[in-house]
């Protein structure tokens, strides 16, 4: 019960953030509990990440678990970047999706807080 319940809570998740996504672009975070480069990424990216949420849409693919991993394979294809979950094979960055789809850049755990928002401000455009 605690599985449909995790379940259908991460896809409540996934519709809230198709319905919000629109015509913006997306940062794309491949993400797991255990993952080291999440945890230097994460405050990092919770300083910038406000200043940009009305412009990119922030989506977070979780792969800590093959539950979390499943909704995730998902929530892609329903993003249109099934491709680059797939092709991925690492954990702790962020791809930078313009509107086309295209993977125009990322952000990774080292980057300074001025080179992440000066990475989301590209992405956003004007």
């Amino acid at each position: 019960m605690k599985s449909l319940s995790l379940t259908l809570t991460l896809l409540l998740s996934l519709f809230a953030n198709l319905a919000q996504a629109g015509d913006k672009p997306m940062a794309v975070w491949f993400y797991a509990d255990w993952c080291m480069n999440c945890k230097m990424l994460a405050p990092k990216l919770a300083q910038v990440q406000p200043e940009f949420e009305q412009r990119i849409e922030f989506v977070k693919l979780d792969v800590t678990n093959e539950e979390r991993k499943a909704a995730s394979r998902e929530q892609s294809k329903k993003l249109g970047v099934y491709p680059l979950y797939m092709a991925n094979k690492a954990t702790g960055w962020i791809a930078l999706i313009d509107t086309q789809g295209k993977q125009v850049g990322e952000i990774r755990h080292f980057m300074s807080v001025d080179e992440m928002r000066e990475a989301l401000n590209q992405l956003a455009g004007p």
